[in-house]
């Protein structure tokens, strides 16, 4: 198994998943959102992690940082939860709704500093195969080309080998780009899967859309 994730993370030699699914929380009111996005006050956070939602709108670019309730200058913030206490969080995009659970939300700005540059969305799966579901609906829902025959992860993943980083290119079927980097520990068997919606301007042009959409990469 381990000679697949390599195979697959050298063929992409360069760069991020996240279903349609309920939320468990549906009865929770929503946190403070202010033209679809969730504010990241130290208020609203800690609402946002007693509620378990929160919104996060994309569908039009650039986005930005005040927009989320960040004083000028900030860097961002990085949001962790207990794993039984993931945030439901609902991406808008140009062509729909993208619903992802996570206890782990990392906020970046680009340049300039007052335009968000990327938000980072961690699973963490302790057996690497639990993992299996949400790789495939990268590939069917966000478009990730590279994982369209991935071959699913089995037991022979735990191998003691330790630590392996690959990256399985691109995804942008919902008008948004999304990237991965897939961290695995194969002495543990565990795997950490980490989406970044990415909105720089790079990955936006006509030919870098139509070639992530066609391979999932593109020429840097």
């Amino acid at each position: 198994m381990k000679r697949t994730l390599i195979a697959v993370s050298l063929s992409v030699l360069l760069l991020a998943g996240c279903s349609m699914i309920p939320s468990p929380n549906s009865s929770k009111e929503p946190t403070t959102v202010v033209n679809g996005n969730t504010r990241f006050t130290p208020e609203d956070i800690k609402d946002m992690k007693k509620t378990q939602k929160a919104s996060l709108d994309v569908s039009e670019r650039p986005v930005s940082m005040s927009a989320l309730g960040f004083p000028a200058g900030s860097d961002g913030t990085l949001i962790a939860t207990d794993p039984d206490k993931k945030i439901q969080l609902s991406i808008k995009t140009p062509n729909g709704i993208v619903e992802m659970t996570t206890d782990t939300i990392r906020v970046r700005p680009g340049v300039p500093p007052e335009i968000l540059d990327h938000v980072d969305i961690f699973y963490n799966f302790p057996n690497a195969s639990d993992a299996n579901p949400e790789i495939a609906r990268a590939a069917q829902e966000l478009g990730f080309r590279f994982l369209d025959d991935f071959a699913p992860i089995g037991t022979d993943f735990k191998d003691g080998s330790g630590k392996e980083t690959w990256v399985p290119g691109l995804g942008n079927s919902t008008g948004t780009v999304f990237s991965v980097e897939a961290i695995a520990n194969h002495t543990t068997g565990s795997l950490t899967w980490i989406y970044s919606i990415q909105l720089d301007d790079r990955y936006y042009t006509p030919d870098a859309a139509a070639s992530i959409a066609a391979t999932g990469d593109f020429p840097r």
